[in-house]
């Protein structure tokens, strides 16, 4: 619904967003409307696809934040941010074994993680969600 981006954009020029879900996608529009914030734009896309075309382009990205599925990102997803060589990513994961499987191709590929913090936000059960920041070497 577009809280991340939301929440960022009073630190940002400008701010793009992506979301698939469609309910999601129309949600964020209404909020953003609702609290008048004005340098966010939603697009209601597959993130892969979405960010696959900014690389394709060679567009200007200075920070990536990633929030995939629990089943985690895609590899083209991630060789896509690699070759926008944005400064930061960031990625919020719920699924610490597919995070452990994402960050090794950022490992890879000339980023480091210079910091990562686990919230528990999903009080009595086995859930946690960790977010990593990778910065580029």
């Amino acid at each position: 619904v577009g809280t991340i981006g939301m929440y960022l954009s009073k630190f940002c020029k400008n701010v793009i967003s992506v979301e698939n879900n469609k309910q999601a996608f129309l949600a964020a529009i209404y909020n953003a409307k609702v609290n008048n914030i004005k340098n966010v734009k939603f697009y209601n896309d597959d993130a892969t696809l979405f960010i696959k075309d900014l690389a394709y382009n060679k567009e200007k990205i200075d920070l990536i934040i990633m929030d995939p599925p629990r089943t985690g990102s895609t590899e083209e997803f991630i060789m896509s941010c690699v070759k926008l060589r944005p400064n930061k990513i960031v990625y919020v994961s719920c699924g610490p074994d597919t995070l452990a499987r994402d960050l090794k191709l950022f490992l890879k590929n000339n980023y480091f993680i210079s910091k990562a913090s686990c919230f528990d936000m999903f009080c009595f059960s086995n859930h946690i969600e960790t977010v990593v920041c990778l910065e580029r070497k």
